[in-house]
């Protein structure tokens, strides 16, 4: 702990060249919108005041071997996460590129454009305008207002409607005072967890060297149990396009155990994770009812949705198939499909550690879900432990909420 509220994890692993230098901070998910996010990650990205235009910032990241910043943000269900990274290499193994670039980390947090006499109207602008071209771009992007669609239908929260990149009516009322007190209150009041992972990080005395002020955070249970429905609301509309977009989006049982959701990894799987799954198997190639049908879940927003590909003539079909998919998984999922699944989320879980990337990333989640924490031996047994009549339950325990038909027609 550097101070009441900010945290630091290291790890100085030879395996990769690449090392990664990574700033949390975690809020409450109705202390910001998805919007302002966004635009907030945007103009930190763009530069700070020793740095003011982008391509300034880019010639300096050049000058340290190809250094690379990346600024974003994300949620875990109450939570919001928003993250300032730097990936280096050292080639000379002298620490030298890690101090530059802890410096460099601290002058995006701690002198950003947000507030510079010169600077701020005129990159707050900029980036409100990139961001508005985005968002337009959007609205014809038929994959994405599917499920934008599906989220706002799903969630009663408003903080949980928008997607992640926010939308157009959020930044309407985006204004550059609030979003100036908003960063105060992330730098001042958020939980802060910092990472650093690999060989040449700068010493332990620099890397413990930061002005953040002691804070005492306060954060919801990250965990959403949302509501049944009697009846699931169904959204449709026309769109022009070449294929009309189907969504089916299930709410899920309770997630707080891992065995839980390991079940719903794995389910999801089955479902629709790759060629050998029922829903590529039964609805796209022996029905012919989808061009493209997926499988996708939230364990923290404790929903899953299927989204598919058809054709208009064929929605009906290819909708009452996807249930079908549901009711008949007893019948459908033998221990051959679940074995094979089995070991693809074991490799796949394997393969994702050997990213510099995602072992930074498993730190963080370490620290801040430390009852989560496991390796690989403790993953791999837990996945062969999960039973076809886990598997079974989970299915049942799905309750379709909302169905989503974009329906199209050939432009003229």
């Amino acid at each position: 702990m550097i101070t009441t509220g900010v945290n630091l994890t290291l790890n100085r692993a030879s395996k990769f060249r690449t090392n990664l230098l990574t700033c949390h901070f975690i809020g409450p998910i109705e202390a910001a919108t998805n919007t302002e996010m966004t635009l907030l990650t945007w103009i930190l990205a763009h530069g700070n005041q020793k740095y003011p235009e982008s391509e300034q910032l880019s010639l300096a990241l050049a000058k340290l071997y190809g250094a690379n910043l990346q600024v974003y943000h994300q949620n875990f269900g109450r939570w919001r996460d928003l993250i300032v990274e730097i990936s280096f290499v050292d080639p000379l193994s002298d620490r030298a590129i890690g101090r530059e670039c802890l410096d460099l980390i601290k002058d995006i947090i701690f002198e950003p454009l947000l507030g510079a006499a010169r600077f701020d109207h005129e990159v707050y602008q900029a980036e409100y305008q990139a961001l508005q071209t985005e968002l337009l771009d959007l609205e014809t992007n038929h994959d994405f207002q599917t499920f934008a669609s599906t989220k706002a239908a799903f969630f009663d929260a408003p903080s949980l409607q928008t997607p992640r990149v926010g939308n157009l009516q959020e930044l309407q009322h985006l204004s550059e005072t609030h979003l100036g007190q908003l960063y105060q209150q992330l730098i001042n009041d958020w939980r802060v967890e910092i990472v650093g992972y690999g060989q040449s990080l700068p010493a332990d005395e620099q890397m413990k060297d930061w002005a953040f002020p002691a804070r005492q955070p306060v954060l919801p249970q990250p965990q959403i149990l949302n509501q049944l429905l009697a009846k699931p609301k169904v959204i449709e509309r026309e769109i022009v396009g070449e294929q009309t977009h189907l969504c089916l989006a299930y709410t899920l049982p309770d997630l707080s155990t891992q065995v839980a959701r390991d079940t719903l990894r794995l389910t999801a799987a089955i479902l629709g994770g790759d060629e050998q799954s029922l829903l590529f198997r039964q609805v796209r190639e022996q029905a012919g009812l989808a061009y493209d049908i997926s499988a996708t879940y939230d364990s923290f927003l404790g929903w899953l949705y299927i989204e598919a590909g058809v054709d208009r003539q064929q929605v009906d079909e290819a909708q009452a198939a996807i249930s079908t998919v549901f009711a008949q998984a007893r019948q459908s999922i033998d221990s051959q499909l679940l074995e094979l699944e089995e070991e693809n989320e074991i490799n796949e879980q394997l393969q994702s550690q050997d990213q510099p990337r995602t072992r930074a990333l498993q730190l963080f989640a370490d620290a801040v879900f430390p009852e989560r924490h496991r390796n690989q031996a403790e993953f791999a047994a837990a996945i062969h432990h999960i039973s076809l009549t886990q598997v079974q339950e989970m299915l049942a325990a799905c309750q379709l909420k909302v169905v989503t038909r974009l329906l199209n027609r050939s432009p003229k």
